[in-house]
């Protein structure tokens, strides 16, 4: 080839190079507004977010709809404005949670959903779990705690939110698999999503059932409230059980003071980064659809190790996030 031909095509592909670069650089802002951004497990979501965010060339804008449907359809309107390609969601309802993500999806932004779904043919990529199968999980153990350790006899309550059909799945899959031991009493089950309302509803519970021996909670936030109300209360013998891990759970998991004995969880970093991938994917044009499923986890206190493990990790991803 000339000289002169190898210097233009040498041109050529400097151009094709610093195009590609200079479109990177100007990364794709991505928004997500996080159901209850107060609880640790939808903070370590947004770690995951974060993360996957700085690797692939994107920003990341959050809103907090503080399960509120009025929040979070303004958050929802509030990063459309502000330019998002993309927006990540776990919607707080099947319904109402449409129309404002309608006239996202009408401005030309991408929907990733996770955790949650809308009745709406919006929905076409989701990241989750199968959260019978994750109910199931926890009531596996649960039987086999109380057959070893309770003679095949206890009293249990529940701490459980009905509004979502995944959470309704988790906890029929847990009350199938107790049905299996029938020495296991189900005595009361109330609501319990937020912390400070499980722990004022548990101790209500517990005053009027004093003979209840374990608690079972269906998310992160009930726990962290089981764990309060029994601490409140004195209650040395309480054992309790949960769905979703935290650093605030693990941490309850190695304290022998706590009562807590086993969590079962859904990776929360996990279903942040991958989120984050697939909303990136999407504004690039590339097509993402279809369901992504996030492997279970079981954590327990007679296993430390592990759960050491997960601090480990999780203190890590937080200095990384940090900078510090």
């Amino acid at each position: 080839m000339p000289k002169a031909a190898k210097l233009v095509a040498m041109a050529f592909a400097l151009a094709l190079i610093l195009g590609s670069a200079a479109a990177r650089a100007a990364s794709p802002l991505i928004g997500t507004v996080l159901m209850v951004g107060q609880i640790e497990w939808f903070q370590t979501i947004e770690m995951g977010m974060r993360a996957a965010a700085v690797k692939y060339g994107a920003q990341l804008a959050v809103a907090n709809a503080e399960g509120d449907l009025g929040k979070e359809a303004q958050g929802v309107d509030d990063l459309v404005a502000r330019g998002v390609k993309a927006l990540i969601m776990t919607p707080l309802s099947r319904t109402a949670s449409v129309p404002a993500l309608q006239r996202a999806s009408a401005a030309g932004v991408k929907l990733i959903f996770y955790n949650t779904r809308i009745d709406s043919p919006l929905l076409t990529t989701y990241v989750g779990v199968d959260n019978r199968e994750l109910g199931t999980m926890m009531g596996t153990y649960v039987d086999k705690y109380v057959t070893t350790k309770l003679g095949g006899k206890a009293k249990i309550a529940l701490l459980t939110v009905p509004d979502f059909p995944e959470s309704r799945a988790r906890r029929d899959g847990f009350v199938a698999e107790l049905k299996k031991v029938p020495g296991i009493q189900i005595v009361a089950e109330q609501r319990g999503e937020l912390p400070d309302a499980s722990a004022n509803t548990l101790e209500t519970i517990l005053q009027a059932h004093p003979d209840v021996q374990l608690v079972w909670s269906a998310v992160e936030g009930g726990l962290v409230g089981s764990i309060t109300a029994r601490r409140s209360l004195g209650l040395s013998n309480l054992k309790l059980f949960g769905t979703d891990m935290s650093l605030q759970v693990a941490r309850a998991l190695l304290d022998p003071t706590s009562g807590v004995l086993a969590v079962a969880t859904q990776d929360p970093y996990a279903i942040g980064y991958k989120t984050m991938q697939l909303a990136i994917a999407a504004v690039d044009g590339k097509k993402v659809g279809g369901t992504y499923a996030i492997p279970l986890q079981l954590f327990t206190a007679d296993h430390p190790e592990a759960v050491r493990a997960y601090l480990k990790k999780f203190h890590s991803l937080e200095t990384h996030q940090t900078g510090q």
